[in-house]
């Protein structure tokens, strides 16, 4: 049986490759628009030159979810599929991914005279975007790659169970794009941006932004995310930092995370084109689990 594990492109792996045996990865994108202009946010976007088109245009930009026809294209290619999105209250990714996994396996159906029992597809919303997103499809392969025989409900059950024990956070210096976007109070971020405050955020239970406050300096940042990990019960276990062209304090984090927890591993990622639109110059998104 072959396994398909397939993301959106809110999350910032691009070329990377599963360790299970018979399993594939597919990032199917997201488009951003700039006034005229459309960011396939693909392994191919210039991210850098998406940013400054984003911050010297004075028209209204936006972003799109992938096509139902995309998400289907991606279903078709293995037995069994595990998808997983950007939460479904920041982007209509996880609607169109539902609507494909219908169309597939209605395909399947009349293909195979009604019989089921041959394709999966699972569809998460991870109620998140980026490290959480990372972190879930890390340790998905590795349940893969040790639990060969698994049933797919049990893979189900497991993709959960993540689910359930992983969160983000988000550092921003810069909140125009989410105050566009409605995703942040105008009032908020424009005392936030004057006052030169890095808000420190993190994903709800419903899966929107939710505030934790301010913090003023990157040491102070720095500091305050180590306690949020602490409370939301982080031990040691795999982190995703990705961060927005600040690769710098991205590894002041990581040396952080690894000097309080002797036993984290912490990958450093640079944000794609979705992440990057959002978190702003210098973010960082922090994913973290603890199961």
């Amino acid at each position: 049986m072959s396994w398909a594990i397939v993301t959106d492109s809110s999350c910032n792996l691009r070329a990377w490759k599963p360790t299970a045996p018979n399993t594939s990865f597919y990032s199917v994108p997201l488009t951003i628009h700039v006034g005229a202009e459309e960011f396939v946010d693909d392994e191919n976007l210039d991210v850098a030159e998406l940013n400054r088109c984003v911050a010297s245009s004075e028209e209204a930009s936006s972003s799109s979810c992938p096509s139902v026809g995309i998400w289907a294209e991606t279903f078709r290619t293995a037995d069994n599929v595990i998808a997983i999105t950007i939460s479904e209250n920041l982007s209509g990714s996880y609607e169109a991914a539902c609507t494909a996994r219908n169309i597939v396996m209605d395909e399947y159906t009349r293909e195979h005279a009604g019989i089921v029992s041959g394709k999966n597809i699972y569809v998460l919303n991870s109620r998140a975007t980026g490290g959480k997103m990372e972190l879930i499809v890390e340790l998905l392969d590795q349940y893969l790659a040790e639990h060969r025989n698994a049933t797919f409900d049990e893979v189900v059950t497991y993709i959960a169970h993540l689910d359930d024990c992983s969160t983000v956070l988000f550092s921003l210096s810069s909140y125009d794009n989410l105050i566009k976007s409605g995703r942040m109070p105008r009032l908020a971020g424009s005392i936030a941006s004057k006052l030169n405050i890095r808000m420190l955020g993190t994903a709800s239970d419903e899966g929107t932004i939710k505030i934790i406050g301010p913090t003023r300096g990157e040491k102070k940042m720095l500091r305050k995310v180590i306690e949020c990990m602490k409370a939301d019960g982080y031990n040691g276990g795999l982190a995703y930092i990705d961060h927005v062209d600040n690769e710098r304090a991205a590894s002041d984090l990581k040396a952080e995370i690894e000097a309080a927890w002797p036993t984290a591993t912490v990958r450093l990622l640079p944000c794609g084109g979705l992440c990057s639109y959002y978190a702003e110059e210098s973010g960082l998104i922090i994913g973290f689990e603890w199961a």
